[in-house]
């Protein structure tokens, strides 16, 4: 769920249990701070429109009667926010393999530049191949495609280690690419409208 999913529904809780709390006091018949027990239940009304509000912006047509039935509605929204977010890493996936098909690398010697093409092509398969796969797809670090090979031939240990790190483990075959690309090597060629 995006961000603001859980802190709307634990401030629901949240408020909710503080309010109940007070209920239950007037049921054993002890004293309550009116004021406060109003104020409680201003902040779990208001803690009820927030959650409806992103309810509804996801779900326009939605309606339910009961928590049992907002529970419900709120699984089936983690469940297209899911959806959702493996698509985007699916697209940011074959956005970076379009974006290393599209450029060229220039170098002086013929071989080097056979050697970079080829892991170049190794390091598109495996962008595809992990585009795929069935689930959610490995995370890539990094920005977006058009501004990733730059980001990534400018990572340095020990500050990108983490970013180092995560790319060895989840794309090495991109890693390998990118560890033998120079930033001269490499031109981008912007892309020719349909």
């Amino acid at each position: 769920m995006s961000s603001l999913w859980p802190s709307t529904i634990s401030s629901l809780n949240d408020s909710l249990t503080v309010l109940y709390g007070s209920v239950s006091k007037l049921q054993a018949a002890k004293s309550v701070d009116v004021t406060e027990v109003i104020e409680q239940l201003k902040s779990a009304a208001e803690s009820s429109r927030n959650l409806r509000a992103l309810v509804l912006s996801e779900l326009p047509d939605a309606n339910w009667q009961s928590r049992a039935e907002l529970d419900s509605i709120l699984d089936e929204i983690a469940k297209r926010i899911e959806a959702r977010n493996i698509q985007q890493q699916r697209s940011r996936l074959l956005g970076l393999a379009a974006e290393l098909e599209r450029g060229k690398i220039v170098h002086r010697r013929q071989v080097r530049q056979q050697q970079l093409t080829q892991l170049r092509d190794d390091a598109m398969k495996e962008l595809r191949s992990e585009a795929k796969v069935e689930g959610a797809p490995k995370t890539l670090p990094g920005p977006e495609a058009d501004e990733w090979i730059e980001w990534a031939c400018n990572l340095k240990e020990p500050e990108d280690a983490a970013a180092l790190q995560t790319l060895r483990n989840a794309f090495p075959h991109v890693d390998e690419f990118i560890a033998n690309l120079e930033p001269e090597m490499w031109t981008a060629k912007a892309e020719t409208p349909a």
